[in-house]
């Protein structure tokens, strides 16, 4: 394959509807054709490391490394560089991928001829291409034109592959986001909090005070307070209203599949898990998610749910890559923590995190004179639903629910 053709086949490959892994061999394989290394790698810049997500000719552990440009010299003279830099034979500065090539067999052996090519998008550094040989003056003979073309087109590559990966990212996100959510309007009507009273008032006032922050809420009441309209109350004054409340009931969760509802899963993390899944808080970030329900969450869960609260980190079932969440907890609870707490079932610690701003509902015979307004309303749900005209409930029949 010419150099022409090289440059022709990775531009093909920009339109091509290719994994990011198969994009990346392909690239490789085509630039092998024409510059003759004995290892070449990829790297994607984070912040000020240079991370390889592809290679070729190297040790299976050189894809495990980090290189800190400050810490090798000729990544930092490439990354500096607005065009390739071939370096000398005889340069003095040590090479990252000395004693990394795959045809070492574990004996060190110096590098003598190393290029690079800093990877430009719109005056922005994104990453750098590198290749290596064991031998003096392999790569002279390769024209800087050619070289630049290359590094272009690895670029271009490369900010597509991760365009697509965003996309697809987002688009899954939301489609988890919307599964959840026509689940939720199946399943969950109304809004509204009914009741006039000074206790239901004084709720209001708080859910109002605390929704402006980013605070986690913990809700207390009884069985049928309403603790879940309360909770899409505060996110629906909050500053994450335009994105979604998710919903997770903690006692409906077997034991087992908590963690993986919560955190998500990578594909064989277990039996079943035949896909990469993300979990409810990756799902949230951004809006709420709402724990149900908390009381009833098993003792082994609960140190990963409060590592995700302190420190907003999660970890998917078999993996150990740290995903960054943020995603504002509310938590329900119709049991008394603090005596869970000193029973040993609830840990103290998570019961402090969750217990940052308090809101008790009150329930319904500490509001008694709200018995009207909330018989008016589901009255008229029904008689909507019956397609009845209107309906009229008589003095004596909410005098008998009063005293119910």
């Amino acid at each position: 394959m010419t150099q022409l053709e090289t440059v022709v086949a990775i531009a093909s490959d920009l339109t091509a509807a290719l994994s990011a892994e198969e994009r990346y061999r392909r690239l490789l394989e085509a630039l092998r054709r024409v510059i003759p290394f004995d290892a070449a790698a990829l790297h994607r810049l984070e912040g000020e490391v240079l991370v390889p997500i592809a290679s070729t000719g190297l040790s299976a552990d050189a894809m495990g490394r980090r290189f800190l440009i400050k810490e090798q010299p000729r990544l930092e003279v490439i990354c500096r560089s607005s065009e390739p830099v071939l370096f000398p034979s005889d340069c003095a500065l040590p090479d990252p991928f000395d004693g990394l090539l795959a045809e070492d067999s574990g004996a060190f052996k110096r590098i003598h001829a190393c290029l690079g090519c800093p990877l430009w998008v719109r005056d922005e550094l994104i990453g750098a291409l590198t290749a290596d040989a064991a031998e003096p003056h392999r790569f002279d003979h390769i024209p800087k034109d050619f070289l630049k073309a290359v590094g272009a087109l690895a670029a271009a590559e490369m900010h597509t592959t991760h365009l697509i990966e965003a996309l697809e990212h987002s688009a899954q996100r939301h489609g988890l986001i919307a599964k959840d959510l026509m689940r939720d309007v199946q399943l969950r009507q109304g809004t509204d909090l009914i009741g006039t009273t000074l206790a239901m008032e004084r709720l209001r006032r708080d859910i109002e005070l605390v929704a402006r922050s980013d605070y986690t809420v913990l809700i207390l009441g009884e069985t049928g307070t309403g603790k879940e309209l309360v909770a899409r109350a505060v996110h629906a004054l909050s500053g994450r209203s335009a994105e979604p409340m998710l919903y997770v009931n903690c006692a409906a969760l077997p034991e087992n599949l908590i963690e993986s509802e919560l955190f998500g899963h990578v594909r064989g993390a277990f039996t079943g898990a035949t896909a990469d899944r993300a979990g409810k808080f990756e799902v949230a970030s951004g809006g709420t998610l709402f724990l149900d329900e908390i009381g009833d969450l098993p003792l082994s869960a609960q140190p990963k749910l409060l590592r995700a609260i302190q420190y907003g980190e999660i970890q998917r079932v078999g993996s150990d890559k740290v995903i960054k969440a943020d995603a504002r907890i509310i938590a329900a609870t119709n049991r008394d923590l603090e005596q869970e707490v000193r029973e040993g079932r609830f840990r103290a610690d998570l019961f402090h995190r969750l217990n940052v701003f308090p809101l008790r509902v009150p329930p319904l015979r500490e509001r008694p004179d709200d018995i009207p307004l909330l018989a008016g309303y589901f009255c008229d749900l029904a008689r909507r639903g019956l397609g009845l005209g209107p309906v009229r409930l008589e003095p004596t029949a909410v005098a008998a629910l009063k005293r119910y």
